[in-house]
């Protein structure tokens, strides 16, 4: 038993390390005095920044909240807010990106009595609802987009390979739920092996089969937690839509909505780089450029400005893990 509290406290240590590591990374190269003047640029309209972001953020607690169950009951949704944000903010510094946000949360939420397991397979069905909803939101636009007059730009910068991204992705969201529809018998693990990796093997496999076993006894709460992510995902990309407007773009509201859902796609695959540092940029613009936005530094700007909704929401995240700690101190002592 002492070895297995001593190794988990090894690889607590080892994740606060990498956390504080990417941190350090993300602020050494970060233009802080160009954020400075961007934020001055557009004033005080920030605020509508932060509060469309903070609407998209309840609408994703709300879809991981329903996912509890009955044990949703000892937790109330602005505890459970602060809670995400804390996993969010995690997930965003740390290399191992949305797993380590994922457990952290898990383990948090077991300070209001929610067992870990139950904990951790809320994230899991969550998560997996959120990654749903987004790929066919992504799905949706992309069809606007090949059906509207922007075609013809868009092919210029991504050639074929748009519609082969389109028919992976789509494949992809049909296999998940051919899997989460079919009815076999779970596979029995194997409590002989208690090798570290066997031990990994058979907690996957069994938060999986839990998934699945929610979708097909609970299919209603299911959607409704997709449902909920999908309008987090709606409301969040008013965020590129209401940049874009403060810095005298002409949009529209299906813009931002494209290049939110394309930006996570490609911030997803440099999930291991702190903050995204370099990828988000270059991913902004891409984007732009892809829908008919090339003017000057508009790129940068809007860089710039989302940098700063991180740097608030990363630092509100800080601060609801310090009161979550001194509150677990408070209730030990």
């Amino acid at each position: 038993m002492g070895k297995l509290i001593a190794s988990r406290q090894v690889i607590k240590a080892v994740f606060l390390l990498l956390i504080l590591t990417s941190l350090i990374i993300f602020v050494v190269h970060s233009d802080f005095s160009a954020l400075k003047k961007e934020l001055s640029t557009v004033g005080y309209r920030f605020i509508f920044i932060i509060f469309t972001t903070f609407i998209a953020y309840f609408f994703g607690t709300l879809a991981w909240w329903v996912c509890l169950g009955p044990s949703k009951k000892r937790i109330n949704i602005f505890e459970l807010f602060a809670v995400r944000q804390i996993g969010e903010t995690v997930g965003l510094f740390n290399p191992t990106s949305i797993i380590a946000g994922d457990l952290l949360k898990a383990e948090l939420i077991t300070r209001y009595e929610i067992p870990l397991q139950q904990g951790l397979g809320s994230v899991t069905i969550s998560r997996i609802t959120a990654i749903l909803s987004q790929l066919s939101i992504f799905l949706l636009t992309m069809i606007w987009l090949m059906l509207s007059p922007l075609k013809n730009e868009v092919i210029r910068y991504t050639g074929h390979a748009i519609y082969v991204i389109c028919v992976i992705l789509l494949l992809f969201v049909v296999l998940i739920f051919y899997w989460l529809i079919s009815t076999k018998i779970p596979p029995k693990n194997t409590p002989t092996d208690t090798t570290f990796i066997s031990k990994a093997k058979n907690q996957l496999q069994k938060l999986l089969w839990d998934t699945k076993d929610f979708y097909q006894k609970q299919n209603k709460i299911f959607w409704y937690s997709y449902l909920l992510f999908a309008i987090h995902w709606l409301i969040g990309s008013l965020e590129f839509y209401l940049v874009l407007k403060f810095l005298d773009v002409d949009v529209k509201v299906i813009h931002g909505l494209i290049l939110d859902m394309s930006v996570i796609l490609f911030k997803s695959a440099g999930a291991f780089i702190p903050g995204q540092l370099g990828v988000e940029e270059i991913s902004n613009k891409l984007l732009l450029n892809m829908i008919g936005i090339a003017g000057g530094s508009i790129w940068l700007s809007v860089s710039l400005l989302r940098r700063g909704r991180q740097v608030f929401w990363s630092t509100i995240g800080a601060i609801f893990y310090l009161c979550i700690k001194r509150k677990t101190i408070h209730v030990t002592v």
